[in-house]
C-alpha cells in the first residue's frame, strides 16, 4: 500500500516531507505494565530540532500522543513531558486486542511569526507562517502495541531491545534471579549493535514498513529467544535444585512464559511432548504463519508498486 501523505499550508517536520532542511522527531520504544484493571504505559520522545524545542520551552507547543483502539473506537490525547518519560494510565476495559499511539506536536496558542532556521529555505525561503492554536507542527508514523501477548517489549512484556555499542552481533542475556545488573533484572534482553538496531527501528516504526512486516520481526528476533528461553526453563525444571547453577525460574520472564503456556493448557512443561519451538510459537501465536503470510502480503505489495512505477 502507498503512503498517503497529509499535506500541511505550514512546514511540518516529520519523515515524509522535506519541510525542513534538519532535525527529527520520534516516539522512543514504548513499554507498559498491567495491572488487574489499568494498562500503564511508559512514553517518551526524541526531538531533534532546536528551533521547535524553543517553541515547546517558552509554551507555545507542546508534544502529545494519541492513543487509539480501533476494536473499541477508544480515542485520547494525553500530553507529553519533555526530556523525560510520562505515564499514561488506561481503563483496561476500555482497550483490546491492540493500540496505535502517535505522538504529535502542536501549537497550544495563536503565533503569528513562526519561521525557523531549520525550515527548507529551497521551499520557503524567508517566509513566515501564522500558527493557530491546536496546529500540527511536527508528527511521526506512530506505532502500534499488541495488548493480547505478554511476550514482546515494544509490543509488550518480557523480551527487551536494545543497542549495544560494545556488541558487533547480536547478544542475548536472560536475567537470572539475583541479577546485578538492574538494565537486565527480570527481562530477556536482546542487544543489536547500534547500526542493526537503527534498522530495527525503522522496520518497526516507520508507517509505510511497519504494518505487515512486525510479525516477520517478531519471528526474526522473538521466536528464538522464546525458544532458547524454554529450553532453559525445562533444563532447570528437569535438574536437581542443589546442581542448579543458574536459576531462571522466578524471574519475571520465567513466571510469565509458565503463565502464558498454561492459558493454553501446557501445565507440565517436562511432559508435553510438544518441542521447544512448537511452545514457543503457540504463545506468540502462532508468530511462524503469520509472519510467512504477512511477508507475502508484504512483497505481493511491493511488486504491484514497482509494477505501477515502471508503467
Amino acid at each position: 500500500m502507498r503512503n498517503n501523505t497529509t499535506e500541511y499550508p505550514r512546514p511540518v517536520l516529520n519523515e515524509y516531507l522535506n519541510d525542513f532542511s534538519k532535525g527529527t522527531f520520534e516516539l522512543v520504544n514504548p513499554t507498559f505494565e498491567e495491572t488487574s484493571d489499568s494498562i500503564i504505559l511508559n512514553l517518551s520522545y526524541r526531538l531533534d530540532c532546536p528551533g521547535i524545542e524553543k517553541l515547546i520551552v517558552e509554551g507555545y507547543a507542546k508534544a502529545v500522543v494519541r492513543i487509539t483502539c480501533f476494536r473499541t473506537s477508544y480515542r485520547e490525547v494525553f500530553e507529553l513531558m519533555p526530556m523525560t518519560e510520562t505515564k499514561v494510565i488506561l481503563t483496561k476495559n476500555l482497550v483490546a486486542d491492540s493500540i496505535d499511539l502517535q505522538c504529535i506536536i502542536i501549537s497550544t496558542q495563536p503565533y503569528d511569526s513562526y519561521r525557523l532556521e531549520e525550515f527548507n529555505k529551497n521551499f520557503f525561503g524567508d517566509f513566515t507562517f501564522v500558527l493557530r492554536k491546536g496546529d500540527v507542527v511536527a508528527n511521526e508514523p506512530g506505532i502500534k502495541i499488541k495488548l493480547h501477548t505478554i511476550l514482546e517489549k515494544n509490543a509488550a512484556g518480557v523480551v527487551l531491545i536494545a543497542p549495544d555499542s560494545n556488541v558487533d552481533i547480536m547478544k542475548v542475556v536472560y536475567a537470572k534471579q539475583g541479577e546485578a545488573d538492574p538494565a537486565f533484572s527480570g527481562y530477556i534482553v536482546i542487544l543489536l549493535p547500534e547500526k542493526e538496531y537503527k534498522t530495527y527501528l525503522k522496520l518497526k516504526t516507520k508507517k509505510h514498513l511497519k504494518f505487515g512486516i512486525e510479525r516477520f520481526l517478531q519471528s526474526t528476533l522473538i521466536l528464538p529467544v522464546i525458544v532458547e528461553a524454554i529450553a532453559l526453563i525445562k533444563e532447570e525444571e528437569s535438574t536437581v535444585p542443589s546442581e542448579v547453577e543458574d536459576h531462571y525460574l522466578g524471574t519475571l520472564w520465567a513466571d510469565s512464559i509458565m503463565s502464558a503456556l498454561e492459558k493454553h493448557g501446557i501445565n507440565d512443561i517436562l511432559s508435553t511432548e510438544k518441542t521447544c519451538v512448537e511452545l514457543a510459537n503457540i504463545i506468540l501465536g502462532d508468530v511462524s504463519s503469520d509472519a510467512i503470510n504477512d511477508l507475502m502480503e508484504k512483497m505481493s505489495a511491493w511488486s504491484t508498486i514497482r509494477q505501477e512505477e515502471d508503467i
